[in-house]
């Protein structure tokens, strides 16, 4: 009889033939992972930890306020640089656009006194009529390219132009036929470009000059480098508080940088300073001084053509030499208030005293007579005194114009390159920085 077999039970661990349980497993596996792969806010923890720590977090935040200085020092620059550009370009519309003007109303003023002679006006004044429309034809296109936002009035004003031309063509015509019609024509044809083709020059000359004018205050930046001077305060206050957590009180790497950014700072703030001081003077004399001229040559030559055109309407006219008075009261006005007219103000004068000489014989019933003197190229007849006056300030007008663009055109050009050399500057300043913490982190160790 064989011998019973005896069953022996043997304990086999379930997770394997290792002797570790296998809740454990996993825990001791994600445990080696993590020791592994630390996290980034264990990285950070253990930089910022501490006095060395800090020192990191300050020379972080040196760096980022030396780069901040340089940019926004830069930026200033180039925006003082940009607005005087611009400044110079809505300067050179306004000048564009009053040319317009005047052109306009020389352009009146010698057709309807052209029309006082009858019959076919002489070539003289024809040329000088074709002259100033042909210019009048060239500034709109000129004015048009120059400044898109103009180009829906210009559009518009060139449109009037050529009514009005149109309507002068048949006064003459008709004038050279001896028909009484043709000053119906002229009348229409001058209260037509004071109603419909003036106000849109006007209104193209103010709307350039207040662009101007906001050009010539965004010249000063200075506002910008506020951002700067904090930045700069910000970096003295790192260096205080590391000189006494040290107790090293002098860096040279921060020190160089601190004052490598102040002189940024300076030169900067000193430019920007001389630009906008610049651009004032330039707004406050040639500018002005140019706007001025030409609302003397607008308003000598609309009285010009009032006086043609009280003659053309013989003892009806008497609202044109209403208005004749008026131009009178504002050249006399914006003559006084040029600092040197005193050559101007004797030439207007001599106008004058030949416009009340005109009067009077008109008013006594010489009509033939004022005809002649307001017609007469002679030294005291009316065309040859206002011929006189209207080329001097003409010329006068455009002298400070062209000054006003060139001097605009000359400031800033230099504005470029030292923001280059700021921002060097910056860079330079955050090497620095990053040198002397690393520094004093070294030693504290």
């Amino acid at each position: 009889m064989s011998a019973p077999t005896t069953n022996i039970p043997v304990a086999i661990p379930a997770g394997g033939s290792s002797g570790t349980p296998a809740a454990q497993q996993p825990r001791t596996i994600a445990g080696s992972l993590s020791g592994g792969v630390p996290g980034a806010r264990g990285i950070a923890g253990r930089l910022l930890h501490g006095t060395p720590g800090r020192m990191r977090l300050f020379g972080l935040l040196g760096v980022i306020a030396a780069v901040l200085l340089g940019a926004v020092s830069a930026n200033a620059l180039l925006a003082s640089q940009a607005a005087v550009e611009r400044a110079a370009n809505n300067t050179a519309q306004v000048v564009r656009a009053q040319s317009i003007h005047v052109d306009l109303l020389r352009a009146d003023a010698v057709a309807t006194n052209a029309f006082l002679v009858g019959g076919l006006e002489s070539p003289d004044s024809r040329a000088r009529y074709e002259g100033a429309m042909a210019r009048v034809a060239s500034g709109i296109a000129r004015a048009a390219a120059a400044q898109p936002a103009d180009g829906t009035a210009l559009g518009a004003l060139s449109e009037r132009v050529q009514t009005y031309a149109a309507l002068v063509e048949q006064a003459r015509s008709n004038n050279r036929l001896g028909l009484p019609v043709g000053a119906q024509y002229l009348t229409q044809a001058s209260a037509g470009l004071r109603a419909d083709a003036i106000p849109i020059v006007v209104q193209v000359v103010k709307a350039n000059e207040q662009r101007s004018q906001k050009e010539f205050d965004r010249s000063n930046s200075s506002l910008q480098l506020l951002v700067g001077v904090v930045s700069l305060i910000g970096l003295v206050a790192i260096a205080v508080w590391l000189a006494r957590r040290t107790h090293r009180y002098l860096n040279a790497s921060l020190t160089g940088a601190i004052a490598l950014l102040l002189v940024a700072l300076f030169v900067t703030a000193t430019t920007i300073t001389g630009i906008g001081t610049a651009t004032r003077d330039v707004a406050r004399g040639d500018f002005q001084s140019a706007v001025t001229l030409a609302d003397i040559t607008t308003a000598a030559n609309d009285a010009r053509a009032n006086e043609s055109l009280t003659l053309i309407k013989r003892g009806s006219g008497q609202a044109n030499e209403t208005s004749w008075k008026t131009d009178k009261s504002a050249v006399d006005t914006d003559l006084a208030r040029l600092e040197s007219s005193a050559r101007l103000t004797s030439l207007w004068g001599a106008y004058v005293d030949a416009h009340v000489k005109v009067r009077q014989l008109d008013d006594g019933g010489r009509w033939d007579e004022a005809v002649k003197l307001s017609t007469s190229g002679a030294s005291a007849g009316a065309a040859k005194t206002f011929d006189d006056f209207d080329v001097a300030v003409t010329q006068a007008r455009d002298d400070a114009a062209k000054a006003t663009v060139t001097s605009l055109n000359g400031l800033g050009g230099s504005a470029p390159l030292i923001a280059v050399v700021v921002a060097l500057a910056a860079l330079v300043a955050s090497w620095l920085i990053t040198r002397g913490i690393g520094q004093r982190i070294e030693e504290y160790r």
